[in-house]
């Protein structure tokens, strides 16, 4: 079930007027069995995955925490990573590393027998597997109690507004609202309406606009990726930036929305991902969520920078290269990773250069740039840092979208294709064809992340100004929005 269905808006319908008569402990069971039947309507065996993840998870959290013997408790937490990561790995990774396995052999001369099974990814793994082993961590630290009520934590787990694609929430922060009764406000219904309005705009008439212009570039060709040869290829890396900030974001906007709506205040998970200057603030304003997540799970339990230079790069390396892991079962995915581990090295470096000789602030935040004392040449100065580290950003988009090519299409053909691309700007051939509907949703979703502050606090506005918002966004997706319900991108992560 995908939010931009009929179906969906239906369900949500439904749920909204049985959620408000219920009483809190009430509402708390029924949103379990919305969010069971919301998840269970694409594939309903993948049910027993994710109660199983649950059950085992809150059993090790109250293990954890009546457990008095130190070495008892790593056991019980290494048991909890095992079984999380057991099943993220099997369900993601069995095809990618057995067919790799088979490919080796091959190579020495050795013919595999072996069946490869062709597993299928369960929708949302990777979200919920990860929101459920934060919550053991922060057990075995201390940094929170184990809950004692099994639907709370199932609750926890399974609410259908961030189930399949995040925002990833900690147990800290959404238990607590679990736990204690929600306070439904007209502030909080007028802004969980205007962010899921929002949402829609962003992907149903900038992602689901775009997506035709990207696959049409990325699959033009059944013989070749036509895309590095042809003079448009900037105009589709631009269109598929686009179009995954618009998809991804746009889901959780709609996430937020829903759970505002309801009494729930979900962690935010884009900021101005594109109106940034550095590959460090990218990350602290794209997939918030997750990149927090490895930043506290991973990264810091490597070493952080606490360790020396040479391990601080080799700590960031290992980070990214499991985050683009993360993201899906491809050699793209891993580059794509090692692109982005890079780049933070080199800006760490760089930065280490800079403090050494000089003082002077470095501006990489656009609310920073929006104050009254930024003058002209400061700003001007910092657009034109955020369009030269977008294009790098497009690079780093030709990887990750590459991960989900064709089969025709190999990772040699991929690499020399990828070299091409770096030096093939733009002839007058053909470029003004698709020149219009990219700058044009382009500037909306500029628009919107430099807005981004704005739209969080709607509820603020003027009436006048939210109505006149609410009209526009309205006329926006009735007049160029996609109504076909395709599928949000990071549901195959």
């Amino acid at each position: 079930m995908v939010f931009n269905s009929l179906v969906f808006l239906i369900f949500v319908t439904v749920v909204f007027s049985v959620y408000y008569r219920l009483n809190h402990d009430k509402q708390n069971l029924f949103l379990i069995f919305a969010s069971y039947v919301f998840y269970g309507w694409w594939d309903w065996r993948f049910l027993s995955l994710l109660w199983f993840s649950s059950i085992f998870d809150y059993g090790c959290g109250l293990w954890i925490e009546n457990e008095t013997r130190r070495n008892r408790k790593r056991m019980l937490l290494v048991a909890s990573m095992v079984v999380n990561l057991g099943l993220l790995a099997f369900f993601k990774y069995f095809n990618f590393f057995a067919q790799g396995l088979e490919k080796i052999l091959i190579f020495f001369g050795l013919q595999p027998t072996f069946p490869i099974m062709h597993i299928i990814l369960p929708v949302g793994i990777s979200f919920y597997t990860f929101q459920s082993m934060s919550y053991t961590i922060d057990v075995y630290r201390g940094e929170m109690r184990a809950t004692r009520n099994l639907s709370d934590y199932l609750l926890f787990v399974a609410f259908f507004p961030q189930l399949v694609a995040g925002p990833i929430i900690r147990a800290k922060a959404m238990l607590p609202q679990i736990v204690k009764p929600r306070i439904i406000s007209n502030k909080g219904i007028l802004d969980g309406l205007w962010l899921i309005i929002l949402g829609y705009v962003k992907k149903m008439v900038i992602a689901d606009r775009m997506a035709g212009l990207v696959n049409w570039g990325f699959m033009a060709d059944p013989n070749s990726f036509s895309l590095m040869v042809d003079s448009r290829a900037w105009l589709v890396l631009y269109a598929f930036a686009f179009q995954i900030y618009g998809d991804f974001s746009g889901y959780t906007d709609i996430a937020r929305g829903l759970g505002k709506v309801m009494g729930f205040d979900l962690a935010m998970n884009f900021k101005a991902p594109y109106l940034i200057t550095n590959p460090s603030a990218f990350w602290r304003n794209w997939h918030i969520s997750l990149s927090t997540w490895f930043r506290d799970y991973l990264y810091v339990v490597l070493g952080g920078n606490r360790l020396g230079s040479l391990r601080t790069y080799l700590n960031l390396m290992s980070t990214m290269i499991l985050g683009g892991l993360w993201h899906g079962a491809g050699a793209a995915y891993i580059m794509w990773g090692i692109y982005h581990g890079l780049l933070l090295c080199l800006h760490r470096f760089w930065m280490t250069l800079r403090h050494t000789k000089s003082n002077e602030p470095i501006i990489s935040d656009i609310s920073r740039i929006n104050t009254p004392a930024a003058d002209a040449m400061l700003r001007m100065k910092y657009i034109c840092k955020c369009f030269i580290f977008f294009h790098v950003i497009c690079i780093g988009w030709l990887l990750f979208r590459a991960g989900s090519l064709p089969a025709h299409v190999d990772f040699h053909t991929f690499i020399k294709s990828f070299v091409i691309v770096l030096f093939n700007f733009p002839d007058v051939k053909g470029f003004f064809s698709i020149l219009q509907p990219v700058m044009l949703l382009g500037c909306l979703s500029l628009f919107l992340q430099s807005k981004n502050e704005e739209m969080n606090h709607f509820s603020t506005w003027s009436f006048q100004m939210q109505i006149c918002a609410f009209v526009s966004a309205l006329v926006l997706i009735a007049a160029f929005g996609i109504f076909e319900g395709a599928q949000f991108i990071y549901f195959q992560f």
